[in-house]
């Protein structure tokens, strides 16, 4: 019996535009047997996506979506590939990755997804595709439907979602590098002057990523 229903089952499709370079795809998965499934959703061009949430536990019949977001610029390859593994677990809990290491081979349900990329120059060909794929294009199909006026905003909206989705990636990977720094400095030996400085340093970085974090909500806000 299979853990996890996933759609789409086969293949992601993503569309690069002139003004979507990030494309997002939604993957939903449900838990189609009676007790609680973990999953983990894992891709060979780990630098080349955002996956969230990328690990997480269904209870009996529940479903979620997962936003796979493609970062740009991309290496160009379109041999990339998606595993999710599924494995059913007693706790409705998430699962850390050292009990993910602990569960045998054979008790993990594992499918896979190839990706396909499409790049257009154009944001009005194909109208019903780049709506499945969640580009502009639909934005201003409505706004040439509705008249010169209506299609401003439509617009607008689009690049403030492009602006914040370039954000959210440089901001993963801030957090990914503060993470790393924090890690070292628990590991290093060393005096207690010098780690209460390195926290001090720790600390000035968080607050100033904060203080940016909420100037620029505020921007995309007004």
């Amino acid at each position: 019996m299979t853990l996890l229903q996933m759609e789409p089952d086969v293949t992601l499709h993503f569309c690069k535009t002139p003004t979507n370079t990030s494309p997002s795809r939604m993957l939903k998965l449900t838990n189609g047997s009676t007790g609680n499934v973990a999953f983990k959703v894992k891709t060979t061009a780990p630098k080349s996506y955002l996956v969230r949430p990328s690990s997480g536990t269904l209870r009996p019949r529940e479903s979620t979506e997962v936003q796979i977001i493609l970062q740009p610029p991309g290496d160009g390859r379109v041999d990339h590939r998606f595993l999710v593994q599924a494995v059913q677990v007693a706790s409705s809990v998430a699962v850390s990755r050292e009990q993910w290491a602990e569960f045998s081979k054979e008790s993990i349900q594992e499918q896979r997804l190839s990706v396909v990329l499409e790049e257009r120059e154009s944001e009005t060909a194909g109208g019903k595709a780049n709506e499945s794929y969640g580009s502009s294009a639909t934005a201003e199909a409505v706004g040439r439907a509705a008249g010169g006026s209506s299609m401003e905003a439509p617009a607008d909206l689009q690049v403030k979602y492009d602006e914040l989705v370039q954000y959210t990636l440089m901001l993963e990977k801030q957090k990914k590098k503060l993470e790393a720094d924090i890690d070292n400095l628990q590991m290093a030996k060393g005096s207690s002057s010098a780690d209460s400085g390195g926290y001090k340093t720790i600390h000035v970085i968080l607050v100033a990523l904060i203080a940016f974090i909420l100037s620029y909500a505020a921007k995309f806000m007004g």
